[in-house]
């Protein structure tokens, strides 16, 4: 494998159906190799939101998630057979529980839901998430329930960690989801309450493997660049309902990886985790003090 990585182009919740004028978002093409999409592009209409990730990228490879808008109008899970055909007619290759390989970067990817852990005792199972999703069962109404949020949640993060797993290789490992996969992904002021749990589940066990370089997802809007211990980068950088995200860049472009390899860390991390979590709570830190400790830490290795 060259050293040279794909460029990707991140981007997600655009939700083009609030807005009048949705063609109107034509911005000029950042300098990139593959396009990256957390979701909630079109709210109910998946196709009409690929066609417009195709229109962004041109010729160029896209990789997208459904976002939970995009199963509005429907049953949960109802339209992802619609979507993979649509999805193929556009040639954007669409993640749902699957593993891709483009360019010498391997993608895995989900919609994932949450486990609502964030809510903490807030919320009940039988109670309906107020979007406009059915299930067959749960409610007299049909609508999506926490419950059955959390049951999908716990398949489609199986299936994540078992593609995970599978990762040996040397080339870079980018997973793609549409809901967070951190608690300091949300606000800490929601914290304990529908829209932290709603928001993020703390999937910490996953990314201390060691494994993922980056983590693309959507959903919180709110703009998002993080890295945690193990060395993958969580980044979000989502437009929002309306655009009303002010931090959100429509020409963001990152490699998945601050250094060529740093699979020879992963022995030292390990025990730097293992010595962190010997001293107590976590302490969430800001974005500065994670990446200077990794600079530090990388230059030990050198």
């Amino acid at each position: 494998m060259t050293d040279a990585l794909p460029r990707l182009w991140i981007l997600s919740d655009l939700h083009l159906e609030t807005v009048p004028h949705p063609d109107a978002f034509a911005p000029t093409p950042p300098d990139f190799d593959i396009l990256v999409c957390a979701g909630d592009v079109w709210r109910a209409d998946p196709p009409r939101g690929f066609r417009v990730l195709r229109r962004l990228a041109g010729e160029k490879p896209v990789v997208c998630v459904l976002g939970n808008h995009e199963h509005w109008n429907s049953v949960l899970n109802g339209r992802l057979p619609e979507a993979r055909k649509a999805a193929q007619a556009c040639g954007v290759t669409l993640l749902q529980g699957d593993m891709v390989m483009l360019l010498g970067c391997r993608f895995v990817g989900t919609t994932l839901w949450t486990d609502y852990a964030l809510a903490g005792d807030t919320v009940e199972p039988d109670e309906e998430t107020g979007e406009d999703i059915r299930i067959a069962t749960g409610t007299s109404s049909g609508k999506l329930t926490i419950g059955a949020t959390i049951a999908q949640h716990q398949v489609e993060l199986a299936r994540l960690a078992e593609l995970v797993d599978q990762h040996t290789g040397p080339e870079p490992l980018v997973v793609v989801t549409h809901h967070a996969p951190h608690p300091d992904c949300v606000r800490p002021e929601d914290y304990g309450t529908f829209f932290a749990g709603n928001g993020a589940s703390d999937l910490s066990a996953l990314l201390d493997t060691g494994r993922i370089d980056l983590w693309v997802h959507g959903h919180v809007h709110q703009s998002v660049n993080m890295p945690v211990p193990s060395g993958t980068v969580i980044r979000c950088n989502p437009a929002g309902t309306r655009f009303g995200n002010l931090d959100f860049d429509d020409t963001l472009v990152m490699t998945p990886r601050w250094v060529p390899d740093r699979r020879p860390m992963r022995e030292r991390l390990a025990r730097t985790l293992a010595l962190a979590a010997a001293a107590g709570p976590y302490a969430p830190t800001t974005w500065e003090e994670d990446k200077r400790f990794m600079d530090e830490l990388s230059g030990e290795e050198d």
